[in-house]
């Protein structure tokens, strides 16, 4: 069993492992907590995971994959892109000195804690302080992938060992929809499933997609 969180109940706080400050052990993917991605099995992209999308390319980045390029002279060759399970434990490092620590983050911030928050605070912070972190890795503009945060957070709530009073803020992830001007017709920028005026459906495809826009711009102004 990999080491968790524990709980101080003298402090309040959690205790992180020792585990979790060894670079070399979080950056061993036999260390990942869910090696199978099972947490995501109920997730709208599930299907899609080894295709595309936000999901396709987390896994891709937390397991490492090779692809096929394409140089400008027309000669094809392999590229290898190393595994990153470490993304994940600094993401939850910086998670657990959020929770530790709410004098770090406004009051307004309370229970609300989000994995983009955390991600935005991971690569904020000086990661210098963490002295294990390799110089090539601290000297990053972005050592977490902004579009990660969701994820992260569903990683981090089910296998850190966080009690649930203390989970990250998760919201339900949905397909982006799309609107065409010229047809408009509705469609999923993922699954690319398509509504058109003539659907039963067509009138409650477009009240999502008016949702989805009113909510990124709440988020975007509100935070």
């Amino acid at each position: 069993m990999l080491p968790k969180l524990t709980r101080n109940y003298t402090t309040g706080t959690y205790d992180v492992p020792q585990e979790w400050i060894s670079w070399d052990w979080i950056n061993n993917f036999e260390n990942y907590p869910d090696p199978e991605h099972l947490t995501f099995a109920r997730e709208y992209d599930w299907e899609h995971r080894q295709k595309s999308g936000v999901l396709s390319r987390y896994i891709k980045t937390i397991e490492g994959h090779t692809t096929t390029c394409v140089s400008s002279t027309g000669t094809k060759f392999t590229k290898t892109f190393v595994p990153k399970p470490y993304i994940y434990y600094l993401f939850a490092l910086a998670a657990v000195e959020l929770i530790n620590n709410p004098q770090l983050y406004r009051s307004a911030r309370e229970n609300s804690l989000n994995g983009a928050f955390v991600v935005n605070y991971a690569n904020s912070i000086n990661v210098s302080s963490l002295s294990f972190i390799p110089e090539r890795t601290n000297g990053k503009k972005y050592i977490i992938g902004t579009e990660y945060g969701a994820l992260l957070a569903r990683v981090f709530n089910v296998h850190s060992g966080v009690q649930q009073e203390d989970w990250l803020r998760t919201e339900l992830r949905e397909d982006r929809k799309s609107f065409c001007p010229n047809c408009y017709a509705v469609f999923e920028l993922l699954s690319k499933k398509c509504w058109t005026p003539k659907d039963p459906d067509y009138k409650e495809q477009v009240k999502v997609f008016i949702e989805q826009i009113e909510y990124i711009r709440h988020r975007n102004e509100n935070g």
